[in-house]
């Protein structure tokens, strides 16, 4: 907080009120966001900060962890540290085209998309394509009076709003606002006017690659870098349109556009035109760090991981380096769950284990016997052989070594026809094992990555996201197992 010497807050207010003034809420701007936007006038006021692609209907689970453990973050700052503030903020990935990365939700093993072809910023869509799927949720929400509520909020939000960017402030707004989250989108021309200097300098320096791939070399040594360090860091956003700069010859290209600049001339447009040019993902953490007086990023392992490649890049750009760290891990069991791992000796730690482990487990504990005690009795004979062998005068003990790898090779062999065997006997438990495995890894994917937050809000609505907050870890990183109750 001392280090960091944020000069623009009267633009980031400005802006963040203008953002909220153009967003229609269902039942207007929570009062506690009104209140930290204001808040952003004072010195004494940070942020933190987590952010995200705009997926659809703020699906999937682990989206929700994001900002439920950014909120946990902030309020044991808000306590813990005396004179400041702290302010959630959230950072939509507007300027993100990943469409198909976005436009899907699982709820109940049910798959909802939303098909259009486009390679515009997500956050810059209409929201009139989405109508066909409001009356598909419609039917999965209206069986509790959670999901009907949920309803009215993601109608009011995409029937209100023009473009998908106010459509999810206004659904975060709705969900979140009594927490004070503080919703940013980037993707404007008053924020990126604080970045010009910083993206003229990646036309003339290439300072991103350069840093970056400086300590991608030191990093090799101990940990694969999770992205590559690239020579193009900045996308052209026109004409409904985004499409990276490529430089080669001496010049500035969007093959997408049609278009080309000189050095000089992509200078001038950046200084008349900022809103134009969009940062990639590593220039996103940069622009973030000068738009908002941020002290702590909040992300996924995957963010984590590139953030770790940035150290040299901010040092360079003298920008403040937040602290980092990994949002909460949640996994939600049903009781039904839970007694079947319990029922078969199947311990937390096998929650996390590969499919084939698990069943391998179950099998040997329905077994009248331990395979291992097969490997005992057999080690055991070996011992007595090997004693008598070891007897006899000149015998060449690499005959004996041969038997024996044979022998191992052989009762493992037995072992896997024993645990086939096994596997066809009780078909019926390990298909119903299958259908309970969905619950916690579908396809090994975790949970949080495939399934939606909706099914739980139907069930227990705010409450849900009350009981997440309370259970964060704060700078642990543990995985946290929630047990529903019947």
């Amino acid at each position: 907080m001392k280090q960091l010497n944020f000069e623009s807050r009267d633009i980031l207010v400005q802006t963040l009120t203008k953002q909220y003034k153009n967003t229609s809420f269902l039942n207007g701007k929570a009062k506690n966001v009104e209140n930290n936007i204001g808040l952003l006038l004072d010195s004494k006021t940070f942020t933190v900060c987590t952010g995200h692609q705009l997926h659809i209907f703020l699906s999937p689970l682990f989206l929700i962890y994001k900002v439920t453990s950014l909120i946990a973050y902030s309020r044991y700052l808000n306590k813990n540290i005396v004179g400041y503030n702290c302010v959630p903020c959230f950072w939509m990935a507007t300027e993100d085209h990943d469409f198909n990365e976005i436009n899907k939700l699982s709820i109940n093993d049910k798959t909802y998309s939303w098909n259009i072809d486009t390679k515009n910023a997500i956050g810059n869509l209409s929201t009139q394509s989405i109508e066909s799927m409001l009356i598909d949720m419609k039917k999965a929400l209206n069986y509790t009076q959670e999901g009907r509520g949920l309803y009215n909020i993601y109608y009011h939000a995409y029937t209100t709003n023009s473009n998908y960017a106010d459509a999810t402030r206004s659904i975060l707004n709705a969900l979140f606002g009594d927490y004070g989250l503080v919703v940013v989108d980037g993707n404007c021309k008053e924020l990126k006017k604080l970045f010009t200097q910083d993206m003229k300098r990646e036309i003339t320096h290439n300072t991103i690659f350069k840093s970056i791939d400086d300590t991608n070399c030191t990093m090799r040594t101990k940990y694969k870098p999770q992205i590559n360090a690239l020579k193009s860091n900045i996308f052209y956003l026109y004409n409904n349109t985004r499409s990276k700069i490529e430089y080669a010859n001496q010049k500035y290209t969007s093959l997408v556009h049609n278009k080309s600049w000189s050095k000089s001339e992509i200078l001038d447009e950046i200084e008349l035109y900022p809103h134009r040019f969009s940062p990639n993902v590593f220039m996103r953490t940069l622009y973030q760090q000068r738009v908002l007086p941020n002290i702590l990023y909040v992300g996924g392992p995957s963010e984590i991981a590139y953030w770790l490649q940035l150290s040299k890049l901010f040092h360079k750009t003298d920008a403040l380096y937040p602290i980092l760290e990994l949002r909460s891990f949640f996994l939600i069991l049903s009781n039904k769950v839970l007694q079947f791992y319990n029922k078969h000796n199947l311990n937390d730690t096998d929650l996390f284990i590969d499919h084939s482990l698990k069943v391998k487990k179950i099998i040997q504990n329905m077994l009248n016997f331990e395979t291992s005690d097969l490997k005992d009795d057999v080690n055991e004979l070996l011992q007595r052989i090997e004693f008598k062998i070891n007897n006899i005068d000149k015998f060449p003990q690499n005959s004996f070594l041969v038997f024996k790898k044979r022998v191992g090779n052989a009762l493992t062999k037995l072992e896997s026809k024993i645990i086939k065997f096994e596997k066809n006997n009780h078909k019926n438990l390990l298909d119903q094992f299958v259908s309970i495995e969905k619950k916690v890894f579908l396809n090994n994917n975790p949970q949080e990555r495939v399934y939606s937050f909706i099914p739980y809000y139907m069930k227990y609505g705010s409450d849900f996201f009350k009981l997440l907050i309370e259970e964060s870890l704060i700078f642990d990183n543990k995985y946290v197992i929630l047990i529903e109750k019947d």
